[in-house]
């Protein structure tokens, strides 16, 4: 019986999906058909039982704390779903849904300081889905093809190769872009309006209007917001997009990418942005700081820089270093792509935390540990050419633990005869696998 229900489950689930496919294919190709159509009758299909259920499904998958209403999905289990997305429904279609502020947290950044977080409530991640799962594919139809963050068929790779591609072309004149405080300096108004240029449902508005004016509770205090995006909502990454694309359209616009001498490129994830060219990157300056200016963000004149390749070291971004070298026989210019420095850093200070003689976990748990982070850190870092740092990185991780082991069984060193590979590859199962993808 059990079995069959699941049976039935997946099936309805697999159903929903297919369903809710063809409905997104069909807005996409209506948006990008006609760029001027304004999506009028939208509000429905937000609370559409499939879209729910689906919407409930990935905000499940994605995990979470519970918001400042206490609620959690174990609790919506044990009352039962469909009883509680059927209330939603209820909720939406009457008006009567008011989001809650979302319930700030602080996550450490690489520099030492920290950043703000917003958790919303359960009920608001599944709402904010569902409305993803409509939205994004107007939008989308929107976006250009420098836009890299947050997106279908796209990734932080995808930046990664094509700057590569370009610093090859000999776009090596770059202009490093640091926006102040992005999230937290969006005009709302300014926001609402260029959604309003797709989407002129009022009833869809007036919710995400809410969404941004809901404020924060932090040390128990409800606080107002004026101004920014939540970092942390589900559907904030969409409005980061849409907010910052009239830079990409300007540049699209502008024919500067394709100038016979000289080209200009934007490259941008989310509001992490770099300008490559070869003689005139002033004109890609202008155009980014005018639109800069037009949607009220300034930059970060500290981490804002302009640099040459030729000249300099190395260039950052996303984590990865760009820097130039030269074939020795052939004399011919190369790129190389690798893990930058303070990324290495920051890897080798937690596997240092995960892998420590402090802690009270077994060995086997300690290990345990630092793998699903080096699974997780590898897959992002191996790429281009990227052998020297993994490898270092390896040495490193198999450092620690025999260091450990050693420490343990009431030794010095490292073990290097005592403690073979076997030991630590094998019954200990510690990851081992730095392949290198190329460009």
């Amino acid at each position: 019986m059990l079995l069959k229900k699941r049976r039935n489950n997946v099936l309805r689930e697999l159903t929903n999906i297919s369903k809710i496919q063809e409905f997104q294919r069909k807005l996409y190709e209506k948006a990008k058909a006609n760029p001027k159509y304004r999506f009028y009758s939208l509000y429905d299909k937000t609370y559409r039982m499939d879209i729910l259920e689906e919407a409930y499904r990935r905000a499940k998958a994605n995990g979470g704390t519970s918001g400042v209403d206490g609620e959690t999905f174990k609790e919506i289990e044990e009352k039962g779903v469909s009883e509680y997305l059927t209330l939603l429904q209820e909720e939406l279609k009457k008006e009567q849904y008011k989001p809650k502020p979302v319930k700030r947290v602080y996550i450490p950044k690489a520099n030492g300081k920290q950043r703000p977080l917003g958790i919303p409530t359960v009920k608001d991640r599944i709402v904010q889905t569902a409305f993803l799962i409509v939205l994004e594919p107007i939008f989308e139809a929107n976006f250009m093809e420098s836009s890299y963050g947050f997106r279908a068929k796209k990734s932080a790779h995808g930046a990664i190769r094509e700057i590569a591609k370009y610093l090859n072309w000999g776009c090596e004149e770059i202009y490093d872009v640091d926006v102040e405080k992005y999230f937290d300096t969006v005009e709302h108004y300014k926001l609402l309006k260029l959604i309003a240029q797709r989407v002129s449902d009022g009833k869809i508005l007036h919710v995400i209007k809410q969404w941004l004016r809901s404020g924060y509770v932090e040390d128990g205090q409800h606080k107002q917001s004026k101004r920014g995006t939540p970092q942390g909502g589900v559907i904030s990454p969409l409005l980061a997009n849409i907010y910052l694309n009239p830079i990409d359209k300007a540049f699209e616009r502008s024919g500067i990418g394709k100038l016979k001498e000289g080209s200009v490129h934007i490259v941008r994830y989310a509001d992490d942005m770099i300008i490559l060219g070869k003689k005139n990157l002033e004109k890609g300056i202008k155009i980014l700081e005018h639109y800069i200016e037009k949607l009220g963000l300034s930059l970060n004149k500290e981490k804002t820089r302009r640099l040459n390749l030729s000249k300099e070291k190395k260039v950052e971004f996303l984590g990865f270093q760009f820097f130039r070298t030269e074939n020795k026989k052939t004399k011919k210019r190369l790129i190389l792509v690798s893990p930058s420095p303070s990324s290495q850093k920051r890897c080798r200070e937690r596997i240092r935390k995960l892998i420590n003689h402090k802690i009270p976990l077994k060995v086997q748990d300690q290990v345990r540990n630092v793998n699903k982070f080096l699974i997780g850190w590898t897959g992002y870092y191996r790429l281009g050419n990227s052998s020297k740092a993994l490898n270092n990185i390896c040495q490193y991780t198999n450092k620690r633990l025999r260091h450990l082991l050693q420490r343990n069984a009431g030794r010095s060193g490292y073990g290097w005869r005592k403690i073979g590979s076997d030991k630590i590859y094998g019954k200990l199962g510690l990851f081992y696998n730095y392949r290198v993808q190329w460009l």
